[in-house]
């Protein structure tokens, strides 16, 4: 065999080390991997230029792009220990991607499966091409047991690669069970930029757009809106941009009766430079995927989605207002359709995207607002949904929402325990400011423990409080014993809440169990300094990473 030439990587060969681990144990369990393979496998050997260890003529495993998830707008970068690790979450997917100048005669793949009691794995398929659209079918193994590890020889993977075009291939693991659902969710048709339609309102169709002083919350929508249908056994069709419209449902449509919906809540704005910008949209994403798989429906890819918003925005550009206190609100909402009164996973679902033009969300402005607190009242429970941002969690705090505004309060504090433990404010999350026992300032919210929705904007103020270094930044359970102690001993000097509608929201007092606190506010005010930072980066006067050019 001729001699070959190898660039040291050591870091690269610390990754790899868990896979030669698992040569072993597959040795063991599988006639397939010879012994010859397993015994000219060593783990201390270099690695060569274009990230392919090879043993002899055969490429075992590339490390040039590993990734793995559950569903494949999911997949994510990751170190191949932490890859390993499937979680008894199947299928198991993988997309192995191979540097075009490296020769590739043989490749095994390694794959780990198991059954549980919903599904049992079938086959395992492998499959090239030049996008997760077009991938067709070079291999295929038929498992005969439950569970356990197996290696895929591939042979002649290059060849098979370049038939399809393609530098990448993506293997997964059926279930055994007909259901339709989970296959769909295994390899769906994704959301696609490249296959938007738009259909542009003609001229009689366009709508007057109001004056930004006439502006309040959610009450104008633009010319156009965002549609992404899916159903199970074609996954997503093309995103189409239309003029506004009505939906047509059907009665029996499983949103109607089960509430298997979900929103998201981001904004755009227009910088003082002219320029449109979003704010973090994929954390926007990534929160609305987490609730698609809470909610039974399935996902997409975050990205993709991100362009399709964008077009949106640009088509209707003229409707971001022209002003540094409004703004372009932008709801994705999430639906099942189908027709079916089972309460089961849906079939079919559509998503779309609706812009309105929004002014400040308190029409007071940036003042301060009363709260009540009664713990009779509960949002969200361990195990169960506050943490998502369904529909489902705000329709019951309508109610309690009226009865504060009776008492002369503008929000609710939504309280959780028997220790009172303060969980959100309205539809916010909630920030206090105060001097702890030790009497250094402290920055505290409570934690991100199932309870409450992981805000974008909360994620935001963190991350400049920790990068000031002002202060301390603690993520804790924070009780109204605690909050009563801090008020009574002077330590308290600010409570505000967060959120994307109205980013930054002082407190000015909260009603609890008959009495009145009242909330002081610091000089100067952090909340003013929250909320001028973010404008800045909102409105383009600093330039940041945050903010999204559309």
């Amino acid at each position: 065999m001729p001699q070959k030439s190898y660039a040291c990587d050591h870091s690269r060969l610390q990754q790899v080390e868990p896979i030669l681990r698992l040569v072993e144990k597959l040795h063991m369990a599988y006639s397939s991997v010879s012994d010859e393979l397993v015994e000219e496998f060593n783990p201390k050997k270099e690695e060569k230029e274009g990230s392919i260890l090879e043993v002899g003529d055969q490429a075992v495993w590339s490390l040039s792009s590993c990734k793995a998830g559950f569903g494949i707008d999911q997949l994510r970068d990751d170190s191949t220990d932490t890859y390993w690790q499937s979680d008894g979450q199947l299928p198991h997917l993988v997309n192995i991607q191979f540097r075009k100048k490296t020769t590739i005669q043989n490749i095994w793949i390694f794959a780990d499966y198991k059954a549980d009691e919903s599904y049992t794995p079938s086959r395992i398929s492998i499959r090239a091409g030049t996008g997760f659209s077009d991938l067709q079918e070079v291999e295929v193994v038929e498992l005969n047991e439950p569970n356990g590890w197996i290696a895929i020889p591939l042979k002649d993977a290059q060849d098979k690669f370049k038939a399809y075009g393609s530098t990448s291939s993506l293997f997964y693991v059926q279930r055994r069970k007909k259901n339709v659902w989970a296959d769909q969710n295994i390899m769906p048709v994704p959301v696609a930029f490249s296959d938007l339609e738009e259909k542009i309102c003609t001229p009689d169709q366009l709508r007057p757009k109001p004056d930004n002083s006439a502006l309040v919350f959610g009450k104008y929508f633009t010319d156009h809106m965002l549609e992404v249908s899916w159903d199970s056994k074609q996954g997503w069709a093309k995103p189409v941009i239309s003029p506004l419209h009505n939906l047509q449902l059907h009665p029996g449509a499983k949103v109607l009766h089960y509430a298997i919906e979900l929103f998201e809540g981001m904004k755009a704005y227009r910088g003082e430079d002219g320029c449109l910008r979003l704010f973090r949209p994929d954390r926007n994403m990534a929160r609305m995927l987490s609730t698609a798989k809470r909610s039974s429906l399935p996902t997409f890819d975050a990205e993709e989605m991100i362009k399709c918003i964008k077009r949106l925005i640009q088509i209707d550009k003229e409707w971001v207002p022209y002003s540094t206190t409004s703004s372009l609100y932008i709801r994705p909402t999430f639906i099942a359709t189908d027709p079916s009164l089972g309460v089961a996973s849906p079939n079919e679902a559509l998503l779309y995207v609706l812009l309105c033009p929004v002014g400040p969300y308190f029409t007071s402005g940036f003042k301060p607002i009363s709260l009540m607190a009664d713990p009779q009242y509960v949002r969200s429970w361990p195990g169960g949904c506050g943490a998502m941002k369904m529909g489902a969690n705000y329709a019951p705090t309508i109610y309690i929402q009226k009865q504060s505004e009776l008492l002369g309060h503008q929000q609710v504090l939504w309280l959780y325990g028997a220790d009172h433990q303060l969980t959100e404010v309205g539809t916010m999350n909630i920030f206090l400011f105060m001097l702890n026992k030790n009497g250094e300032r402290e920055l505290v919210t409570p934690p991100l423990d199932g309870l409450i929705l992981p805000g974008v904007t909360r994620l935001s103020l963190l991350e400049l409080a920790r990068e000031w270094k002002e202060f301390r930044v603690v993520e804790r359970t924070i009780t109204m014993a605690e909050v009563i102690q801090a008020h009574e001993e002077k330590r308290l000097l600010e409570i505000f809440g967060a959120g994307t509608a109205c980013v930054v929201c002082p407190v000015s007092s909260i009603s609890y169990q008959g009495r009145e606190y009242n909330i002081p506010r610091s000089e100067p005010s952090l909340s003013q300094r929250f909320l001028k930072t973010m404008s800045d980066i909102h409105y383009g006067r600093v330039q940041h990473p945050w903010a999204v050019d559309i």
